[in-house]
């Protein structure tokens, strides 16, 4: 069976951790990291890959959750399709929908190493910020965008170094009275996702 895991590059580390450890050799693609950021974008660009798998793979791993609809109207050829029940990676990585609910409360700002090299984050925002408009101005426009926040979680899945993730994050959380609190991750999800078998509800 030729299979294809279709993957969002910002949660590379903890996939590649995950056929590491399943001993498993699946053909990757790599999709850029934000799409879900525009549904519409997402949707696109899978339905791009899917149209150009046709012929070519018996299934298809699609480790994408609803992404506020981003996979949702998708149409499907001759090959089997799988795709997670998670509203999007962050329960895929915490290792359910439930864990996901709890990490949430307090308000939380979620990040790993992956988020912060591959999408635009408030992290990345701020320092760019800093740089085009200075100190003071770009704290008063991270206080309005986290305004909502009492903390950023990093979602420590074991897949990348939690200290460097940390001092990443620090300066902007100092600036903005916020906490910096590691939550634990679970793989588990992950790697039934790309073993199977596929009649698990999830």
């Amino acid at each position: 069976m030729k299979i294809l895991l279709v993957a969002c590059e910002t949660i590379e580390d903890e996939i590649k951790t995950a056929l590491l450890s399943l001993e498993i050799d699946y053909e990757v693609l790599w999709l850029e990291g934000g799409l879900h950021f525009n549904p519409n974008h997402l949707r696109d660009r899978l339905q791009q890959v899917f149209d150009e798998a046709q012929g070519r793979y018996d299934r298809l791993l699609v480790s994408f959750g609803y992404c506020g609809g981003g996979v949702s109207g998708l149409t499907t050829y001759d090959y089997e399709t799988v795709l997670p029940l998670a509203d999007d990676c962050l329960s895929l990585l915490l290792g359910s929908m439930q864990a996901r609910q709890l990490a949430s409360k307090p308000p939380t700002y979620f990040l790993t190493s992956g988020w912060m090299r591959h999408e635009n984050n408030v992290v990345t925002s701020y320092q760019k910020c800093i740089e085009k408009y200075g100190l003071r101005r770009s704290e008063r426009i991270h206080r309005i965008m986290l305004h909502n926040y009492h903390r950023f979680g990093l979602v420590e899945t074991g897949c990348y170094d939690m200290k460097n993730a940390v001092q990443q994050v620090q300066d902007l959380a100092q600036a903005m009275d916020l906490k910096v609190e590691t939550l634990p991750g679970d793989l588990e999800w992950v790697k039934r996702f790309l073993l199977g078998p596929y009649d698990d509800p999830e």
